[in-house]
C-alpha cells in the first residue's frame, strides 16, 4: 500500500510539473512584443509579471501599438482604479503630443498646449466605454 501511495504521489507530481511547464510556455507565448527591453530584459520576470495580469490588463496592453503599450502598464503600476479611462487619457496625451510636434509646434510652448487641447476634443479613444 505504501509503494502504491508513493507511486501515485510521484505520478501526480510529474503530471502537475508537466502541466505547469505547459502553462508557463503558453503564458510566455502570449506575451506581446515591446513590453520588455531587448537589451536588458529578464524573460522570466516578464513572464511572471505577464502571468499576474488580469484579462482586462492584457487586453489594453496587447491591443495598442508597440509604442503605446507602456501606457496601460504605467496605469497598472500606479494602481489606477479605472484602467480603461487611464489608458484612454494616456493614449490621447501621447497621440496629441506626436500630432502637434509633427505640425511643428515647439514642445511645451503655448501653441503646442493649445494644439493638444484641440486634438483631444476630436480624439476617439481606443477603448470606448461599452455603455456609450
Amino acid at each position: 500500500m505504501k509503494i502504491l501511495f508513493q507511486f501515485c504521489l510521484a505520478l501526480g507530481l510529474a503530471v502537475s510539473g508537466l502541466l505547469l511547464a505547459g502553462a508557463d510556455e503558453a503564458r510566455a507565448q502570449d506575451i506581446p512584443e515591446c513590453i520588455d527591453s531587448d537589451t536588458i530584459g529578464n524573460p522570466q520576470a516578464t513572464a511572471a509579471w505577464w502571468g499576474r495580469r488580469s484579462a482586462e490588463e492584457k487586453k489594453y496592453i496587447s491591443e495598442l501599438p508597440c509604442k503605446e503599450r507602456y501606457i496601460p502598464m504605467v496605469c497598472v503600476f500606479l494602481w489606477e482604479p479605472d484602467l480603461r479611462d487611464c489608458t484612454n487619457r494616456g493614449v490621447a496625451e501621447y497621440r496629441a503630443d506626436k500630432a502637434c510636434s509633427a505640425e511643428g509646434y515647439e514642445l511645451l510652448s503655448e501653441e503646442h498646449a493649445a494644439c493638444k487641447e484641440r486634438f483631444k476634443k476630436t480624439f476617439v479613444p481606443p477603448f470606448p466605454n461599452p455603455a456609450s
